[in-house]
């Protein structure tokens, strides 16, 4: 049985080594003019591993030829990149990726500056003056003249020949509101749950560089620092779902610096 269970792991160690032998590590940078470059999630979709760039917008993930690295962000736009032979042979990449417009400040531009102050601002716009030639205006056809109408709802009244006759107003006006404020159906909220211990699927997820680099946690101590992160497992549990990478990786980062903190 001993001998069955030190084959599997031997198995096993050499499969994760081969995983990572055939992979090369891929030092990147995102680069952008006007947004800040930090955060930004990196993941190879082939090898379902994810990473982060730091606050110059450098990263590291392993990867291999044809492997696809998605960047997504909540200030760029979303990009994919194939790796190709160059990449590998580079060892670098540098990407420029898409500023969301709305993450851009809002900017107004106008033909003058405005200080706040009504009076001073009154006297530096300049305002266009229409001027009206009363000479070129045709005045020979009068206005047509109009009845007055009496639109009284007295007037409208079963059995006197109206169009209206026979409907009932009040039933007309419930059939409207029904329509109108008809409650939507409530969804149904469906939890997510996952199977698997917080820390093993934390460490499925990220590349090993994420938890050095990004995090700053020592090899020997990642064991360690996910242990601390998992200290209430019933709100970090909901962070394994794949629609919330965003919010796992603020709290990881924020969990980084806490445990920074304890340990100095």
């Amino acid at each position: 049985m001993k001998t069955k269970v030190l084959l599997f792991l031997l198995l096993f160690s050499i499969t994760v080594n081969a995983q990572h032998t055939n992979r090369v590590l891929l030092r990147g940078t995102v680069v952008s003019d006007s947004v800040d470059v930090d955060n930004i999630i990196i993941k190879n979709t082939t090898s379902n591993k994810i990473t982060v760039t730091d606050v110059k917008g450098n990263f590291s993930l392993f990867v291999k030829e044809r492997d696809t690295l998605v960047f997504s962000s909540i200030s760029f736009e979303s990009s994919i990149l194939i790796i190709s032979k160059l990449h590998l042979e580079d060892k670098t990449v540098k990407i420029r990726l898409a500023v969301k417009i709305n993450a851009l400040e809002e900017l107004v531009v106008r033909p003058y500056a405005l200080t706040g102050n009504l009076e001073t601002d009154s006297k530096s716009i300049k305002a266009e003056v229409v001027s009206l030639d009363t000479r070129k205006v045709d005045f020979s056809n009068p206005l047509p003249k109009y009845n007055k109408v009496d639109n009284s709802l007295a007037q409208i009244t079963p059995g006197s020949g109206n169009s209206f006759q026979g409907i009932d107003f009040v039933a007309v006006g419930k059939m409207a509101k029904e329509a109108i404020f008809k409650p939507k159906p409530k969804k149904e909220h469906i939890e997510y749950v996952s199977e698997k211990i917080f820390s093993d699927a934390v460490k499925e997820k990220f590349d090993p560089q994420f938890f050095t680099e990004t995090l700053h946690v020592k090899p020997e101590e990642v064991d360690l620092f996910l242990a601390y992160c998992d200290e209430t497992p019933s709100e970090n549990r909901a962070l394994l779902n794949p629609k919330k990478e965003f919010e796992l990786i603020e709290y990881l980062l924020k969990k980084s610096e806490e445990y920074h903190k304890k340990n100095q």
